[in-house]
């Protein structure tokens, strides 16, 4: 099974991959992770690069997006989720012809909450406010991404995702 969660910095997205990782079992892969990996940065390494520039371009989001893909396929037939904002149509595309039957989940928050998260973020992700703020000027979810507010509690978070989960027929894998 291939799970996306997608969303805007700050939303939650890498707290519920981690839920996915460490409950169900799923492998995560992470877009913040192999973009510092294919720019031979370190992972926890922060870097203060303007919106769509340095490494943030569209052609290095491509090739991250595409290693995703490629990481995915080489997983065969495990239970993956692939970690990423996933703004734009052509990488939603990209998963959806790769795999058909991916489940997308939108993380979301109210916007004081995300502001308050991505002020005192301790993470591999370099986002910041301003970069949430222009990933909001151009994102228009996708009309199949099935929403979750991750404002909730680890418990509720979980049983929603379990209940989503067998819903689109998650069986756990070796």
């Amino acid at each position: 099974m291939i799970v996306v969660v997608m969303g805007l910095s700050g939303s939650g997205k890498s707290f519920l991959a981690s839920i996915l990782n460490k409950d169900f079992g799923f492998e995560w892969i992470r877009s913040d992770q192999i973009r510092k990996e294919l720019a031979g940065v370190e992972p926890n390494k922060r870097l203060k690069v303007p919106y769509g520039e340095g490494m943030y371009t569209k052609d290095w989001t491509k090739r991250v997006y595409e290693e995703m893909i490629k990481r995915a396929k080489q997983k065969g037939g495990k239970n993956i989720v692939l970690d990423a904002t996933f703004l734009e149509d052509w990488q939603r595309e990209l998963v959806r012809k790769n795999f058909p039957n991916a489940l997308f989940i939108l993380a979301q928050a109210e916007e004081e909450e995300i502001l308050k998260r991505l002020k005192s973020r301790q993470d591999i992700s370099d986002a910041d406010i301003e970069i949430y703020l222009r990933q909001k000027e151009r994102f228009s979810p996708p009309h199949y991404a099935i929403a979750i507010n991750t404002r909730k509690t680890l418990k509720e978070l979980r049983a929603e995702l379990k209940e989503l989960l067998q819903r689109y027929g998650y069986k756990s894998t070796p």
